[in-house]
């Protein structure tokens, strides 16, 4: 009985999205709440059955292109190698008004090639995809948005592939083209591992220190650090070696985040905080601003917002120095339990239409703005790896020395 009211909710389903005036009938959010609703009711078999007819009919529609990578995700852990390849073909071959843009379709070639050689799923599969999204991105590198991003994501996964393969010479010239685009830690920290395995101890240590740089507080990196050095020099302390390389790479970590700065007008805003505290361009002149556009939803900000505490704890009694904690929430009713339940007390205010006046496009994104009401330093995203704190200390203590 169950089967039959699920097979008859796929056809009522796939009659609708056929039948349908759609850009009248069904909103992007109905179709999102009827892929849904089959990926509850229906068995692996007849969902995907149903992923694999929506992905290829039905391309323009933005739910078509999340079943699609919910499709190739699950016949992966599926180990489903003959639907894996029926949506493989569909991302080969996909169309010019598919919802997902190129650079879309590289970071889902990307996902399932790292799916594939870190869990070692189909892995029989993984060159064949990793070499459509290489030459994916060789095709519309030039003017790519997130070229440099891209370029070293998709380089470090092929050098896992390889690594898969047992083709360190392979994994090591990949790793390098990765670094040439994006250098990240863990890159340099692989590579690293494989000059180690090799012998090449001088090539490994100089890789684990460049990984040091970019994440100072990183246990691993810092033994690695210390092993690799004790076997090349084993007279000395390493103790004072490490402390020696930390403050020389904080010291340039510091004239890398001073030299982000650049020189913009702030757009005309206006922010009311939750206390009623109105904050616009004329009444903070003189003073450093840090606007944080984010919301509750966000994994990214919900890691971010404590470091933005701490900060705030520091210099609250600055009168030269102003917070505000931007909400980019929709539903704003969720807002305020949520600043009240993590106890937080800098001061929050709803973005409104200011965050389109700044531009902000993901989140978190932070702006500095400095005491000539010019826009100083923007920063997108959020990385643990980075001493947050000391890193917006140098950028406000700069500005407010300037």
């Amino acid at each position: 009985m169950k089967q039959n009211i699920r097979w008859m909710l796929l056809i009522i389903i796939v009659f609708t999205l056929s039948y349908c005036e759609k850009k009248d009938e069904i909103s992007p959010e109905r179709y999102q709440l009827l892929a849904d609703t089959v990926a509850q009711e229906l068995d692996y078999e007849p969902w995907m059955d149903f992923a694999y007819e929506l992905s290829k009919n039905y391309p323009q529609e933005s739910a078509a292109g999340m079943v699609m990578v919910q499709f190739a995700e699950r016949a992966l852990m599926e180990q489903d190698e003959e639907r894996f390849d029926l949506i493989f073909e569909l991302l080969k071959n996909y169309p010019e008004n598919g919802v997902l843009e190129i650079t879309d379709q590289i970071a889902f070639g990307n996902r399932l090639s790292w799916i594939m050689s870190d869990r070692m799923l189909l892995f029989n599969k993984a060159p064949e995809v990793m070499d459509f999204t290489v030459n994916k991105f060789k095709e519309h590198e030039v003017g790519l948005k997130w070229r440099d991003e891209l370029g070293g994501m998709i380089y470090d996964t092929q050098a896992n592939v390889y690594e898969g393969l047992n083709e360190p010479e392979k994994a090591l010239e990949a790793y390098g083209l990765a670094l040439e685009y994006f250098e990240q830690p863990e890159t340099l920290l692989r590579r690293g591992l494989i000059f180690e395995t090799q012998g090449d101890l001088e090539a490994a240590l100089e890789d684990y220190i460049a990984a040091l740089g970019h994440s100072p507080n990183q246990a691993l990196i810092i033994e690695k650090v210390s092993s690799v050095y004790s076997m090349l020099n084993p007279e000395m302390d390493v103790q004072v070696f490490i402390g020696e390389i930390q403050v020389s790479l904080q010291e340039r970590r510091r004239e890398e985040v001073l030299g982000e700065a650049f020189f913009i007008d702030a757009p005309i805003f206006e922010f009311t905080d939750f206390n009623g505290r109105v904050l616009n361009n004329s009444s903070m002149l003189g003073k450093v601003v840090f606007v944080d556009f984010w919301a509750t939803w966000c994994n990214p900000c919900r890691r971010e917002l404590p470091e933005f505490q701490a900060f705030y704890n520091k210099f609250k009694d600055n009168p030269r120095v102003v917070f505000v904690a931007a909400s980019t929430d929709r539903e704003k009713e969720k807002v305020k339990p949520y600043i009240q339940e993590l106890n937080f007390t800098f001061p929050v205010a709803y973005a409104e239409e200011n965050a389109a006046k700044f531009g902000v496009e993901g989140i978190p994104s932070l702006f500095i703005i400095g005491p000539e009401g010019k826009i100083r330093y923007k920063i997108v995203g959020f990385d643990p790896d980075k001493d947050f704190v000391r890193e917006m200390t140098w950028r406000m203590e700069s500005l407010l020395d300037s």
